[in-house]
């Protein structure tokens, strides 16, 4: 029993990080309609960083953290100045933006293998290595920090979208574009600030799985393919459905390894299969965005 309570606690904090993942996409695709597949080569972006400030430096965990974020907001407001918003100025068709950032994922993965090798480089965890008993649930202190800090990011993207006026901008722009602008919103803000929000997110999610996977220059594509997943399983225009996607992807692939009579390396196509029958079955995902409620 203890073991099963044990692998709960670390599907919920892999549920998490793919979780995290999807909102980035979310942030993205729901105010401007483009799929940035780049999420999860931030990701990786911000495990680097987090190596470099927390490994090579030892700066305190909490303002590494801080650093990088503002780094990585940065760069997601720089990606979409820089690619996309010429883009969308020239009235490009909706798929170019898409070919762009895929160039632009491409871009940010070769970049880091020539900056840092090859070769996985350690970044220590928050509160290290130890483990956390309470009562008959057990798991690392790096998985209950997941837990927490994203439950705390959601809940946060969860009061913007509801409680907020800017958070209303950013839902008025995903519904109509053409009245949110007829309405004095500023299209490029809210595409600006989306792909900065959304590499904020992705970044933290690298730098929260980086301890138990290191940073590699690899790890951004499976990241990218899980939340993805993720995104599609929840919904993509609901923030609590990219939890919801997360914590059921993870737990599918957590639970086919430990007990389907498969090889590991065939659970790996777990979140394929997943997305494959979403796509099939019901493409809206579990939750539909609420302007498709009755």
């Amino acid at each position: 029993m203890n073991d099963f309570l044990e692998l709960v606690v670390g599907a919920t904090a892999s549920g998490c990080v793919y979780g995290l993942v999807a909102l980035g996409y979310l942030l993205i695709t729901r105010p401007t309609g483009i799929i940035n597949f780049a999420v999860g080569e931030w990701a990786m972006v911000a495990a680097f960083g987090a190596y470099v400030l927390l490994s090579r430096f030892e700066l305190p965990y909490a303002l590494g953290m801080a650093l990088v974020l503002v780094f990585m907001f940065a760069l997601g407001w720089l990606t979409e100045r820089l690619t996309v918003r010429p883009l969308l100025n020239k009235g490009a068709p909706p798929l170019a933006p898409i070919l762009v950032l895929l160039g632009m994922l491409v871009v940010f993965r070769e970049s880091v293998s020539i900056g840092f090798g090859p070769d996985p480089q350690p970044v220590p965890p928050s509160f290290g290595f130890g483990r956390l008993e309470l009562g008959p649930i057990a798991g690392s202190y790096q998985s209950f920090f997941i837990i927490a800090l994203t439950a705390l990011v959601f809940v946060a993207a969860w009061y913007f979208f509801e409680r907020t006026l800017a958070g209303k901008s950013f839902e008025a722009v995903a519904i109509d574009r053409r009245a949110a602008a007829l309405m004095g919103i500023n299209l490029g803000r809210v595409t600006s600030l989306s792909f900065a929000a959304g590499a904020v997110v992705a970044g933290l999610a690298g730098m929260l799985v980086a301890p138990n996977v290191s940073a590699h220059y690899l790890m951004g594509m499976p990241l990218a393919i899980q939340g993805f997943t993720a995104l599609v399983i929840g919904g993509v225009g609901r923030v609590e459905g990219a939890l919801l996607g997360g914590l059921i992807l993870a737990f599918a692939e957590q639970f086919t390894v430990r007990y389907a009579p498969v090889p590991p390396g065939l659970a790996m196509g777990v979140p394929l299969l997943l997305l494959i029958v979403f796509l099939l079955a019901r493409p809206t995902g579990l939750l539909r965005a609420r302007e498709a409620r009755a």
